[in-house]
């Protein structure tokens, strides 16, 4: 089974990265580009630095329906049927028992259970919103890699298919949720990334792309244009030079954000810790966001907020 396709970028493709010298990545992929947006601090831990903080379950759980997914479209189109899926979800969930990401998780059998379940459930989504059989399949899961404009881009495209026009659509498998109109953008730019990039390997444009939430059963589809395509890759150049200079300059500015309380590293940046400290007195925090774990004065504030309960809870007995 492949990495998580998040984490599946830059020298990542082309071999296992265990250490490394301090250096920009020879290129970008959609998710370093978006990567970088969020952050460039974080770019520079993950891209330059060469760290990997890990995944959570639902990254891997989309992984699995990925390779489901993708072994299924191997058949013929008439062998594509849910019958099949589901002989391809014991293939696929053997494979799983030994990929790094998933045994990091150290689930019990019960959540196992509910990973496998869950799973599943996208998968049959999956066929109420679409019929698989009339999917003229070009490739699934292909890595592609060209120059754009100046700028070294690659990443791996879950499905490129041709429509009853005869011309290229990319349709990317997402197993999260379905996002407003107003943060689509990003989601947006990576589709339109991939049609320069076929475009740059094939010679041929994709007129149309798809994503395909499977966990909820809802399809975005877009037109490719001109316009489109020229933004996003006007947007990979302004990328690509911006974070040379911040290499250049030795500083990559940090972006604090409701997302540094699922950065691995804010217990080490100034500002990304201030930011959830105040989101943390103030309520607006994430029960469930790792950084309660590994910053020393939210732990604090946890234990304290939980003696006080307790103490409210033993008062009520009296």
């Amino acid at each position: 089974m492949k990495p998580l396709r998040e984490h599946v970028d830059d020298e990542l493709l082309s071999g296992t990265v265990t250490e490394r010298e301090r250096r920009m990545p020879s290129g970008l992929s959609p998710s370093s580009i978006d990567l970088y947006h969020q952050c460039p601090r974080k770019f520079e831990w993950e891209k330059v630095d060469g760290n990997y903080g890990g995944t959570g379950e639902a990254a891997v759980k989309g992984t699995f329906v990925h390779r489901v997914l993708e072994l299924l479209m191997q058949h013929d189109p008439d062998d594509r049927t849910p019958d099949m899926a589901r002989l391809h979800m014991g293939e696929a969930f053997n494979e799983m028992l030994v990929n790094d990401e998933f045994r990091s998780l150290s689930l019990p059998d019960d959540e196992v259970r509910d990973f496998r379940r869950d799973a599943w459930t996208s998968v049959r989504r999956y066929f109420e919103m679409e019929d698989p059989r009339s999917i003229n399949v070009v490739s699934t899961e292909e890595y592609v890699e060209a120059e754009v404009e100046g700028v070294p881009l690659r990443g791996i495209i879950d499905r490129l298919e041709y429509d009853m026009l005869d011309d290229l659509v990319v349709t990317d498998y997402k197993n999260g949720k379905v996002p407003l109109p107003r943060y689509r953008a990003p989601k947006m730019r990576q589709l339109n990334l991939y049609a320069a990039l076929v475009e740059a390997s094939r010679g041929e444009r994709p007129v149309a792309g798809r994503l395909v939430f499977t966990a909820f059963g809802e399809v975005i589809d877009t037109n490719f244009t001109d316009e489109s395509v020229g933004a996003a890759v006007e947007d990979a150049m302004g990328v690509w030079a911006a974070a040379h200079d911040d290499y250049r300059d030795g500083e990559f500015a940090p972006n604090p954000g409701p997302l540094c309380g699922w950065c691995p590293v804010v217990a080490e940046c100034a500002e990304g810790k201030k930011d959830i400290l105040k989101r943390a007195k103030g309520g607006r925090l994430g029960d469930h966001a790792p950084a309660w774990d590994i910053v020393p004065e939210l732990v604090e504030i946890r234990e304290s907020r939980r003696a006080k309960a307790d103490f409210a809870s033993d008062e009520s007995l009296f």
